[in-house]
């Protein structure tokens, strides 16, 4: 499988030097200058294209729409293609959200779902609750905390089945190779999020447009484009099976009529934004009311008053700062197989770039 569905800025990193360094072991290839050139521009290029859609340089993008490549050959065929177009007559989204739910319980395997108290979380377990038997769903937590968030949630569902705490590993604690795995990631990006924190440190022209609905909204289709097959990959940064089955791969609103439902959200101008960690409590309160209309269903309290969670920084890291994190997977390939530090020469290889 010569392509693609998440690469580390180690693996990125890795190729640098290794085109920069053929002398450094004595087996690797010597590449001829045209490569070495080609490869340097493409690079380039993707940071340009990270820049233009508000993410780190060390990050990848790829066009779910198959159209656009960058510097690794990637895959997408995992999610069907979801064309910028309004639908008429879709189902509620409750109905919509209940059915994504059942489509996941439908493999009848156990569901890794990460918990962090938030809204975009407690919708998916809220949804899953109605579908599927507590045994089926493992709640992954960093600690008792997030319980504390919606103690209905937690007495009605969470409480009555297994709960695994990460202790620090939140990016290898999922058991991909045996469970589907669920994330709420793609809720930012798909209502309402403007970025990342990093890109108002970096970016300096995004930051005048913070509160620039227009600008936003004509941005919108674009970041989801390139960025929205990426979001959550990163939570299986630490993951130690050398292959998994990749229908486990089951990101929650990662949904085909989820996104058809943000979609005619754009159009009808109905996404409010917010600025994702930043956002002030009365601002985020405001967003995703889809999402909150759902979960009032059974908590209304919880729905209209949650305000933004972010998870401690100790729950994203394996090391403790300033040690460098030491992530087990460098890049995983469209079949599920993992590359790492022992299997890594299988993949510097040229027909893995699109050069």
């Amino acid at each position: 499988m010569k392509n693609f569905v998440f690469v580390s800025k180690d693996f990125k990193d890795a190729w640098k030097l290794y085109v920069k360094n053929p002398n450094l072991i004595d087996q690797w290839e010597v590449f001829d200058e045209d490569f070495i050139y080609d490869l340097k521009f493409i690079f380039e290029e993707e940071e340009h294209w990270l820049k233009k859609m508000y993410r780190p340089a060390s990050w990848y993008l790829n066009d779910k729409l198959g159209e656009k490549d960058f510097v690794f050959k990637m895959n997408n065929d995992f999610y069907p293609i979801v064309p910028y177009e309004y639908t008429d007559n879709l189902p509620d989204f409750a109905e919509i959200l209940l059915n994504r739910a059942r489509e996941i319980a439908s493999f009848n395997q156990v569901i890794d779902v990460l918990y962090s108290g938030g809204i975009d979380s407690a919708c998916i377990l809220w949804a899953l609750s109605e579908v599927c038997s507590r045994d089926q769903v493992n709640v992954i937590v960093h600690d008792d905390t997030c319980f504390k968030l919606s103690s209905k949630l937690y007495e009605n569902f969470i409480r009555h089945g297994q709960i695994t705490y990460s202790f620090g590993n939140i990016y290898g604690i999922a058991d991909i190779k045996n469970h589907i795995f669920t994330t709420g990631c793609e809720a930012d990006r798909l209502f309402g999020s403007t970025g990342y924190p990093y890109n108002r440190k970096v970016n300096k022209e995004r930051f005048t447009y913070e509160d620039d609905y227009d600008f936003h909204h004509k941005q919108w289709w674009d970041i989801t484009r390139y960025t929205l097959l990426t979001q959550s990959f990163r939570f299986l940064q630490n993951i130690t099976c050398r292959k998994f089955p990749m229908f486990h791969y089951q990101p929650f609103f990662l949904c085909p009529q989820i996104e058809r439902f943000a979609i005619n959200e754009h159009h009808d101008h109905k996404i409010v934004w917010h600025k994702n960690h930043w956002s002030k409590d009365s601002e985020f309160l405001k967003t995703k009311m889809a999402i909150r209309n759902f979960i009032a269903k059974f908590d209304k309290d919880y729905a209209y008053s949650m305000i933004k969670t972010d998870m401690p920084i100790e729950v994203q890291t394996d090391n403790i700062l300033p040690l460098n994190n030491n992530y087990n997977v460098l890049a995983i390939t469209g079949d599920g197989t993992v590359v790492n530090r022992k299997n890594i020469m299988k993949y510097m290889k040229r027909e893995y770039l699109t050069l």
